[in-house]
């Protein structure tokens, strides 16, 4: 991944020039809104939603700041970039919206079906879990509009594009599924306990579950290959200095895995109930989504 890549090397630098870790240094906080959720980064900036205030929040990762808003439908979450776009998905009203990095104006807005949760890019589409309609819709950013609709699944959530797949978690089923794009069929599904999140890195896709442990799952082979106990209702994680960061949502702690071994190395007390985990840069950012803030270190 060339996200963990950067990621890896930035920190490995700022840990040599200062004797410390990120997690040792205090956090700047920043208030984005009422409820923060995910993290993407994209287009020079970091962005955000407020699912109580229904906004886009764009964010200037080296100030930061945030510098600028635009009002999105009804409880805003799932993000994604691509095609010259950040791609927002609306729990509420159904709608998928695109808007435009720079501008901030709204281009578009495609129904895709009930409760749209999650959403990513890849193979040249915007990819939406629809948690009531138990399915995943395919968007076209060339003709905005929903190009297929996969079904099979229960209670989609977490979405990722990795491996040359779509990888959909099932919470309900307790499965991760495989949708080969140039099909739109699903050709794998995996037992992964109360599947949440999914993260690619390290030759592996890592779940978290609602068990309170993040999976490791082979790709390739199929299966499941180790489980990590971590703190209560993990979700959106990512790579930072080659560990993976996994918020904790219950617990308001972050997780620190070491992939090596599998296993968990510490625990960082954050604030309220974070979310999401994402690294850029030298910065990690952490949003906290009972307080409306985005923490950096």
């Amino acid at each position: 991944m060339a996200r963990l890549a950067l990621a890896a090397a930035v920190l490995a630098l700022a840990a040599c020039g200062s004797g410390s870790s990120p997690a040792s240094r205090t956090p700047v906080k920043l208030h984005v809104g009422a409820v923060t959720g995910v993290l993407v980064s994209a287009y020079g900036s970091l962005w955000t939603t407020d699912l109580a205030l229904d906004r886009l929040v764009r964010i200037d990762p080296h100030a930061p700041r945030v510098s600028g808003r635009v009002r999105l439908g009804d409880r805003p979450y799932g993000l994604a970039a691509g095609a010259g776009s950040i791609w927002v998905a609306s729990q509420q009203d159904d709608l998928l919206a695109r808007v435009n990095p720079t501008t901030l104006e709204v281009t578009s807005r495609i129904r895709v079906g009930d409760r749209a949760f999650a959403a990513a890019f890849g193979a040249g589409s915007v990819w939406v879990s629809l948690e009531a309609d138990g399915g995943v819709a395919r968007v076209d950013p060339g003709r905005n509009r929903v190009v297929a609709r996969i079904h099979g699944f229960e209670d989609p959530n977490g979405l990722v594009y990795a491996d040359g797949a779509l990888w959909v978690s099932d919470l309900g089923l307790g499965r991760v599924f495989r949708v080969d794009p140039a099909t739109n069929r699903i050709t794998a599904r995996i037992a992964v306990p109360a599947a949440d999140w999914i993260t690619p890195g390290d030759g592996a896709l890592w779940v978290s579950s609602e068990r309170d442990r993040v999976y490791r799952l082979d790709p390739r082979a199929g299966k499941v290959t180790a489980s990590v106990r971590i703190g209560r209702n993990p979700l959106d994680a990512d790579w930072v200095g080659g560990q993976l960061w996994v918020p904790d949502i219950d617990a308001n702690t972050v997780s620190i895995v070491d992939p090596s071994h599998a296993a968990l190395s510490r625990t960082l007390p954050v604030g309220a109930a974070p979310v999401a985990v994402l690294a850029l840069g030298p910065s990690v950012f952490i949003s906290m989504s009972n307080d409306g803030t985005i923490w950096r270190y």
